[in-house]
């Protein structure tokens, strides 16, 4: 008799293992829509153009921080965008909690408007899955 408790507790204390996966997606998760955050925003970049660097965060459904890529939706000869660490400074609340930090980020290059009319430009983040978010670049007009 001793010996089936002790089997029976043991196939409990399984099947409480095995339902506790942490990597388990629950019904209904959303595990598709992107969401890209760019910080500092640039806002409207100047008719002179401008360069400027911005951390990217990328979250996908309810995963946090994934893998991305960055390009510049049909390639306008005016803007270019690249990958690259960027480096910022935190300052903490308490003294002694100050930290520098090197994240995910882009730098990006606008040439000077000289067309007279705003014009505009499609940041594409993309995941390794394929799916992306957009960000849009308005650059003011001369």
């Amino acid at each position: 008799m001793k010996k089936i408790l002790s089997i029976l507790a043991l196939a409990i204390l399984c099947a409480g293992a095995v339902s506790c996966d942490k990597n388990a997606v629950p019904d209904g998760a959303d595990v598709v829509s992107v969401r890209a955050a760019v910080s500092p925003d640039p806002g409207s970049i100047p008719a002179a153009g401008s360069t400027f660097e911005a951390v990217v965060v990328v979250n996908q459904g309810m995963y946090l921080n994934v893998p991305w890529t960055v390009s510049v939706d049909g390639t306008p000869d005016w803007v270019s965008v690249s990958k690259t660490k960027v480096k910022t400074h935190f300052t903490g609340t308490y003294g002694g909690d100050d930290v520098d930090l090197e994240q995910e980020g882009i730098s990006c290059t606008v040439s000077a408007n000289l067309t007279g009319k705003k014009r505009t430009a499609v940041l594409r983040f993309t995941t390794e899955y394929g799916t992306s978010d957009v960000y849009t670049l308005t650059q003011s007009a001369k």
